[in-house]
């Protein structure tokens, strides 16, 4: 009788041991779990617009009136991401890349504001991002443009005065939807610790408010961009 009572007993502490270690795994697996506070995005803001060039050699080229001027114009958009953390990033990066093809297209293309421009249609596996803060806030200025999305384009001779914005575009009776592309991206932010939390970011751009008013500045709705745990 002793001896049934003694398996009983290393049986039930075998299994105590087993279901303690199921569960301590469980709880310890955080991978796919929101992340409790540790970055939250506090702003989202595009700003969308565009940019003329002067082609023409001025010095051979008697100008008279505006339609003289020959431009090469880009579609061009920033938008600054602000992130409060509680913990210290050690690297931030960009991955899982998308983009829609506006119907005018030029070269597409991605950067990080003052450092390298990316081809946005290529197959862009990862863009690394330098860490910049602002007032305890970590900051991320992207530049997603259109550039060159027209080229050698005069205005008609009856235009009097242009505004170098994206007012250029009623000018020349160009469509806003034409100009509409949709990105979408993951965030990626490791902390000190070396965790690693990601949020997909989906933005439309550029906004109708671009083509009426030369240049929109829309404020992104940051309560659906939360940070999930992911396994490194």
């Amino acid at each position: 009788m002793d001896k049934v009572k003694g398996i009983t007993i290393i049986i039930t502490a075998i299994a105590s041991v087993i279901v303690t270690i199921i569960v301590a795994n469980k709880l310890l697996d955080t991978t796919g779990e929101v992340n409790q506070g540790n970055f939250r995005i506090s702003d989202i803001v595009v700003m969308s617009t565009a940019e003329l060039v002067e082609v023409q050699d001025n010095e051979t080229v008697d100008m008279k009136k505006l339609s003289d001027f020959v431009y090469d114009i880009s579609q061009t958009n920033e938008v600054s991401i602000l992130i409060d953390s509680n913990i210290e990033a050690t690297q931030m990066y960009i991955d899982n890349l998308t983009v829609s093809n506006p119907v005018l297209k030029g070269n597409m293309n991605i950067c990080q504001r003052d450092y390298k421009k990316y081809d946005i249609t290529a197959e862009l596996k990862r863009i690394d991002l330098e860490l910049e803060k602002e007032n305890d806030k970590y900051r991320i200025n992207l530049c997603i443009d259109n550039d060159d999305v027209i080229t050698d384009k005069s205005v008609s001779d009856d235009i009097e005065e242009i505004v170098y914005d994206a007012s250029i575009f009623r000018y020349l009776n160009v469509d806003v939807s034409t100009l509409k592309f949709n990105v979408s991206f993951d965030l990626n932010i490791v902390d000190v610790t070396g965790k690693t939390v990601r949020t997909t970011i989906m933005l439309n751009m550029p906004t109708d408010e671009t083509l009426t008013e030369g240049m929109s500045i829309l404020k992104q709705d940051v309560s659906k961009y939360i940070f999930t745990i992911i396994e490194n």
